[in-house]
């Protein structure tokens, strides 16, 4: 689910998300991700694109190994250039608004991003009673964030409260942060919540006052079109900000 900043185009968000999932009727991992592009950033929509596919389809050492993930995040800078002189070649005239784009376009594009790999246990490991449980694998860099709810309660999450979050650049000449990585385990009808940063304060300014986020999603979520209303509405509201959001929600089953 993705809706835009307001007054602006569907084409236009600088979120991403992307998804990989096993064959229908297979036991098999699944994969989400949700990057955030940096507002301000030139290109930062495709930057924020590029590494959440690029993530989608890395070997499985991405999401447990911070220099698997930096080799990731390397090889996509590897487009940038192209895609550089692409903007460049956009800015014709000499003007003072061409010149501030000129510095954004060479400053290079910037994005959070959150990955999970969600794996099912394996066959041989455990009692038939327990095939609907397996477990997860997070990768992260910046504030885009993960809630897993079980039984009506979150019981694990991946969350950074900043407004200054770390960020991959498409520069090759920046040194990536760290990723933080983590791990744990599901169980059938676990739900996994991914968010960027905007519903992700949501999320925790609701919960805070003893809400359950996670239902009103699950209602929302119903319908892809109720999505961006509920969003124009909760913003009419004050209580979501005017910013790009992207959602991605995995319900946990028998594998």
């Amino acid at each position: 689910m993705q809706a835009p900043k307001s007054n602006l185009h569907p084409a236009q968000i600088e979120d991403a998300a992307h998804m990989a999932l096993p064959p229908a009727s297979s036991r098999g991992e699944t994969r989400l991700v949700v990057a955030d592009g940096s507002s301000g950033s030139a290109g930062s929509g495709w930057w924020a694109r590029q590494l959440a596919r690029d993530l989608c389809a890395a070997p499985g050492r991405a999401f447990q190994n911070a220099r698997a993930f930096d080799d990731v995040a390397a090889d996509a800078t590897l487009r940038w250039p192209s895609y550089k002189r692409t903007l460049l070649e956009g800015v014709a005239s000499s003007s003072r608004r061409a010149w501030l784009a000129q510095v954004r376009i060479n400053n290079g594009p910037a994005t959070t991003v959150l990955g999970i790999r969600l794996l099912p246990r394996p066959e041989d490991d455990g009692p038939p009673d327990c095939l609907g449980e397996g477990m997860w694998q997070v990768v992260s860099v910046g504030d885009s964030c993960m809630f897993q709810v079980r039984s009506d309660r979150v019981v694990e999450s991946v969350a950074i409260k900043t407004r200054v979050p770390p960020v991959i650049r498409a520069s090759s000449t920046t040194t990536p942060p760290t990723p933080e990585l983590r791990e744990g385990h599901w169980r059938s009808d676990d739900v996994f919540y991914l968010m960027t940063d905007a519903l992700a304060r949501w999320w925790t300014r609701h919960a805070d006052v003893g809400g359950r986020p996670w239902v009103v999603l699950d209602t929302v979520c119903a319908s892809r079109d109720d999505f961006p209303n509920w969003v124009q509405a909760q913003r009419a509201k004050r209580v979501l900000e005017d910013d790009d959001i992207t959602l991605l929600r995995a319900e946990c089953g028998p594998c």
